[in-house]
Formats: structure tokens, C-alpha cells, sequence
């Protein structure tokens, strides 16, 4: 089964990633709400990474079926040893979300697929795919220096493009996380969503509404010594 199995610790996003899910679910599904323009009666229920899974993360096929979206055709779209993603989410009416989280700014960029040449050929197809239906700029690469991002768009326009899955991308970064050797501020994050964002020939497209940048200044996260200040609820296997 396509799973990654992770350490009980963690640094960097993976590790405030995981305390503000498992700690934090309410502050941070107040945030996620507010990213996509959300009222609060449409509760987020956590799928990883929680504790009770052992923050185990998902990818191919195995997070299709976490997030319980039927559809066999991921083989066809994405070569296996596809996106790791941090995290999974669904809420009460049926929306899926992805999560990607950066707490160190130069983890921002990638330059290329480490996929062999086989794979790289159906790779670069469906990156071309995507970027087409995000009606980017056609001298924008995909391939590099934001591939990263760029096949998170695609898994993005695969759901929700393809499989008509009411299916959500949320971009998290942490500010100031004090773990990273270069913290970044809000300002440095939103240029480098910017920088991305032009990079990859992004304008408006059918996509918008369904991609959110949350930029997570919550200091209480980094404050081991502090009780969180509301309860959890139990997170949803």
C-alpha cells in the first residue's frame, strides 16, 4: 500500500503541521475556513496527519482511497511514487482537501522530477495537461524551478477537472517558524507566492476558488509550555 510511515519526531513543517492538526484543530480549521471563504457549519474532519495513525502520510492511490474518492484512472494520470501529502482532510458535505506545508521558504522551489525517463514522459504530459485547463502562460515552464507546486496543481485539476471531485489545494506556511535556519515573515512568504505564482503563469482560472494560501502567524504553536487554548475533537480515521 502507498504510505509513508514517518518518525514520532519530526521538525520543520512536518512537526508544526501535526501539532496544529492534532493540537490545534480548531484555531487552524478556523483558518482554513476563512482561506477559502468557509462558514463554520461545514466541519473539516482530519484524515492524517494524526496521531492515532502514527502521522503515517499518503500518496498514489492510498490517499484516494483515505479520502474515499472512487476512481481508478490515478495510474493513468500520475506514475506511481506520486505527491507525498502532508496532510488530508474532509468536511461534513463531502469537500476533499490536500495539503502542502512549507515552514522554510527555499523548500519553495524544485527543480525537477527525479522520476526515470518513462515516468517523465507521462509526468510531463498531464503537467501540460494541467497547465493548459489552469489556462497558464504557454512560455511557462512547469517543469522547474516550482515542480513541486506545479504537480500539486495537477493532482488538483485531476480531481476536480477530470473526476469532477469537489476536491480543495491548501498551501500552509509557517511564519517564523524557530526551527528553520532562515524564519520567514508574512511578507517574505506572500512574495514567494507571488514569484510562484508568476513563474507558473498564473492568472485567473477555473481553479481559483479551489486553492488557498494559508499563511499561519499563530505564535501559540511554537509555545510548547502553553495548553492549547480550545479542545479537539477526535480526528477521523
Amino acid at each position: 500500500m502507498p504510505i509513508r510511515e514517518r518518525p514520532a519526531e519530526t521538525q520543520r513543517s512536518e512537526h508544526w503541521l501535526r501539532v496544529a492538526v492534532n493540537d490545534f484543530t480548531d484555531i487552524f480549521n478556523k483558518r482554513i475556513a476563512e482561506s477559502f471563504g468557509w462558514t463554520g457549519s461545514d466541519p473539516i474532519r482530519w484524515l492524517s496527519p494524526i496521531k492515532s495513525d502514527k502521522y503515517v502520510e499518503y500518496f498514489d492511490q492510498s490517499f484516494l482511497d483515505k479520502l474515499q474518492v472512487r476512481t481508478s484512472q490515478i495510474a493513468n494520470f500520475w506514475p506511481p511514487g506520486g505527491p507525498r501529502w502532508d496532510g488530508l482532510a474532509k468536511t461534513k458535505s463531502g469537500k476533499v482537501i490536500l495539503i502542502e506545508a512549507k515552514a522554510h521558504i527555499e523548500e519553495m522551489v524544485d527543480y525537477h522530477s527525479r522520476a526515470s525517463s518513462a515516468s517523465l514522459t507521462r509526468i510531463n504530459n498531464s503537467l501540460e495537461e494541467a497547465k493548459m485547463a489552469f489556462k497558464a502562460n504557454a512560455d511557462a515552464s512547469w517543469e522547474s524551478p516550482f515542480y513541486q507546486y506545479a504537480n500539486r496543481l495537477a493532482h488538483l485539476y485531476f480531481l476536480a477537472g477530470v473526476e469532477k471531485v469537489d476536491a480543495y489545494l491548501l498551501f500552509v506556511y509557517f511564519v517564523n517558524a524557530p526551527d528553520v535556519p532562515k524564519p520567514a515573515s508574512i511578507q517574505q512568504w506572500e512574495g514567494a507566492i507571488s514569484l510562484a505564482h508568476k513563474c507558473l503563469g498564473l492568472g485567473e482560472h477555473p481553479f481559483k476558488s479551489r486553492i488557498g494560501n494559508l499563511i499561519f502567524t499563530d505564535e501559540i504553536l511554537y509555545n510548547k509550555s502553553q495548553e492549547p487554548k480550545t479542545q479537539c475533537a477526535p480526528a477521523s480515521r
